[in-house]
């Protein structure tokens, strides 16, 4: 009896210990087949991701954080003329120019600290020594525990984009030229005829050379930001700095703006006593500029507040309107040449979209630069900081 007693025992144990072996057999298999699904995954994956960096227009490489490269893809080949062989193990030193290999420094420094670079525009060198422009986004490789180990470059090839801009730069600066002169004398013309309609009975004739003097100072304008343009990018822009009190300036310039309109109200707030070294006439443009625009897109009216806000040894210049506001994919993009934001609300409202890109680069020349928040809608506000002096 104890045999048979016993060998029951044993076979419960064997069932039980043959049934934990199924288990982590069957575990095993469902374990293998997620890890064949997640391998063909991953190779899909990987093969989606190769046909997109070979068929790309653009250079796609990646480097080492020394700056070694480690893949170069044919638009890479077809843009720099070197092949393959011939890049990989290669510094990517080898297509800077010699003037600018102190960017690849700044921007190494930049990605180790895991910090992306977009669209920086810059040259690089081609096999046979042609300069190309080239806009590169370079954002930094991280291994599994998130540590950086490498870099991936994208290259795209903006030499004829850049000769575009320069012809329509040249032209444009062509014609400014051109209409300066015979603009400047139709506006003295109407300023001799306002005065002498002002002994007539008619209001008619005041009026309507009122409005038409203010029309040919906005063309005269207008002109002279493509006038500043062209110096500009001739760096021969002239920055006449000085200690001046912001006060009057900014006074003056709301008051003129303010004769541009009828619907809208111009308060200026905290602007007294305070003095900053800069060039007066520039950044009066910048603040003009700042003001014709919350005009022109605010076209229902409404309240515009200019208010000086001194932060320690700055003081923080801000226009605020209330009037359509700027989408956020816009607002990216506002301080670049040429840019117009394409909205039916503000499809009437003439400009060239120049005046901000403009105000940003007179605003580099005195450490500053220009910064934007808006919201369909409800309005936008406009603010950069000087030093006080």
């Amino acid at each position: 009896m104890e045999d048979i007693k016993e060998l029951k025992e044993r076979l419960a144990r064997y069932k039980k210990e043959n049934s934990e072996l199924v288990q982590r057999v069957l575990e095993l298999e469902r374990t293998e087949s997620r890890l064949k699904k997640s391998a063909r995954s991953m190779e899909e994956k990987s093969a989606t991701l190769s046909a997109i960096v070979k068929s790309s227009d653009d250079a796609i490489v990646s480097k080492t954080l020394d700056g070694i490269v480690t893949s170069w893809n044919s638009s890479a080949e077809r843009i720099f003329g070197y092949n393959e062989s011939e890049m990989i193990g290669q510094p990517i030193l080898k297509i800077i120019p010699e003037d600018r290999q102190d960017e690849e420094v700044e921007i190494l420094s930049k990605l180790r600290q895991g910090i992306r670079v977009e669209h920086f525009e810059t040259k690089r060198l081609t096999k046979n020594g042609k300069l190309l422009d080239i806009s590169l986004t370079i954002s930094p490789i991280r291994d599994t525990a998130g540590v950086i180990i490498g870099l991936s470059k994208i290259a795209r090839d903006i030499t004829e984009k850049k000769l575009e801009e320069q012809r329509k730069h040249n032209f444009v600066a062509m014609v400014s030229h051109e209409l300066k002169t015979p603009l400047t004398a139709i506006t003295a013309y109407i300023q001799i005829l306002l005065q002498i309609s002002k002994k007539d009975s008619n209001p008619f004739y005041a009026t309507t050379l009122a409005r038409a003097e203010t029309q040919a100072k906005k063309m005269i304008t207008m002109i002279q930001d493509f006038l500043s343009l062209a110096r500009l990018e001739e760096g021969k822009i002239q920055i006449n700095k000085q200690k001046f009190e912001l006060h009057p300036l900014i006074n003056e310039l709301a008051e003129d703006a303010q004769f541009l309109t009828n619907k809208h109200i111009i308060n200026l707030i905290s602007c007294d006593n305070i003095w900053i070294y800069g060039d007066p006439e520039k950044l009066g443009h910048v603040i003009m500029n700042l003001l014709n625009n919350a005009i022109k897109y605010s076209p229902e009216g409404g309240v515009i507040t200019i208010h000086c806000d001194k932060q320690g040894d700055r003081v923080k210049i801000s226009i605020q309107d209330e009037g359509v506001g700027i989408t956020p994919s816009d607002q990216k993009r506002l301080f670049e040449r040429f840019y117009r934001v394409n909205s039916d609300k503000i499809k009437t409202v003439s400009g060239f979209g120049i005046g901000l890109y403009l105000a940003a680069e007179i605003l580099r020349f005195h450490d500053s630069k220009i910064e934007v928040e808006s919201q369909e809608g409800i309005g936008s506000t406009f603010w950069f900081s000087l030093n006080i002096h």
